[in-house]
């Protein structure tokens, strides 16, 4: 009896734990990005997360972050492209950089549209390999790559798929995960409480010793084998002349230095090739060090939420704000108004 008392005692906190998490936290990750599939006034999708601070963010059910902001009928269309900073789920939809761009530029006058679209540990192959699909969907008149120092090393050549193959002459070859389906669509998961223990497990993994994880069989991400230190050094500038190929003169590429609580004074060897290839292929180039570093001047950390280290992680709301102003005044000379919709205010 004490046994049958002490099961239905556990069976009846866990039910009250996971009712108490839905609320904060939802089963399924966000779809996945697929601009192809993707339009305005598609269904949308909420989701919740308690990892970085406590938010609720919106998608489209074609993964991409919403803004929320109205939509401007025959609005010109601005892409973000870029990794987890850019699916944000760690802030509210107002809060994200896409956002700041549309307000903004409608303040100016400009009355855009900011679609936007990020990939977990994605880096630049990614961005190629919907390249066309994005310019074909939208025919965006800026597109926005974010980056940050992991695009910049080894990460693109041999960490997540897909990955790139850099030829002799600067040519990029895109890599795909082997094992991949044609279309990958999220899996449905009920309940709220197994999907934060298997994201708790998957960190408590990754920091693991190797033989602890190959004595649990742990599936964990395969890194390729180590690159050249020249093919290395060469990534940023393939990435700039494969990036300017893609999307052309549309082409904005911010770097979102990893300015933390104290330290990242000094611009850093990636960061520099970055720049230089910019330079050099006369693609407009930004990265944000010095802005980041006046914010902390006056008292803000464009890093870490409440639940986590001030300072590391994912850029948090004051870091967008920060980003998407200077996207926009990057941009703002280079976007067309929408003098028809001017003229309907």
């Amino acid at each position: 009896m004490r046994l049958l008392s002490s099961i239905l005692g556990v069976l009846t906190a866990l039910v009250v734990l996971e009712l108490g998490l839905r609320p904060l936290a939802t089963a399924d990750l966000p779809p996945l990005a697929r601009p192809a599939a993707d339009r305005l006034g598609a269904p949308v999708i909420t989701s919740r997360q308690l990892e970085e601070g406590i938010a609720e963010a919106h998608f489209s059910s074609a993964g991409a972050r919403l803004t929320g902001n109205s939509v401007v009928a025959g609005g010109p269309v601005i892409v973000v492209l870029g990794d987890s900073h850019v699916m944000a789920r760690e802030i509210s939809d107002e809060q994200t950089m896409g956002s700041w761009v549309e307000r903004l530029a409608r303040n100016d006058h400009y009355f855009v549209n900011v679609r936007q679209y990020g990939w977990r540990g994605a880096s630049p192959p990614q961005y190629l390999l919907v390249a066309r699909d994005v310019m074909e969907k939208w025919k965006p008149t800026e597109v926005v790559v974010v980056l940050d120092g992991d695009d910049l090393g080894p990460d693109p050549l041999n960490r997540r798929y897909p990955r790139m193959r850099i030829g002799a002459d600067d040519s990029v070859e895109i890599v795909r995960d082997p094992h991949e389906s044609p279309v990958a669509f999220p899996s449905h998961h009920h309940f709220t409480l197994a999907t934060l223990f298997r994201i708790r497990w998957q960190m408590v993994l990754e920091r693991s010793p190797r033989t602890v994880r190959y004595w649990l069989g742990a599936q964990l991400e395969q890194r390729g084998p180590t690159p050249d230190p020249k093919l290395v050094a060469a990534v940023p500038r393939v990435e700039v002349k494969a990036l300017a190929r893609a999307f052309g003169p549309r082409l904005t590429i911010i770097y979102t230095a990893d300015v933390r609580a104290v330290g990242g004074e000094q611009v850093d060897q990636g960061e520099q090739r970055l720049l230089d290839a910019c330079a050099a292929q006369n693609v407009r180039c930004l990265s944000m060090r010095q802005l980041m570093l006046a914010a902390r001047r006056n008292g803000y950390v464009v890093r870490g939420f409440s639940t986590t280290t001030l300072g590391v992680g994912h850029l948090n709301a004051i870091g967008h704000e920060l980003v998407g102003r200077a996207i926009w005044a990057a941009i703002r000379q280079e976007t067309p108004r929408n003098t028809s919709v001017l003229a309907e205010r």
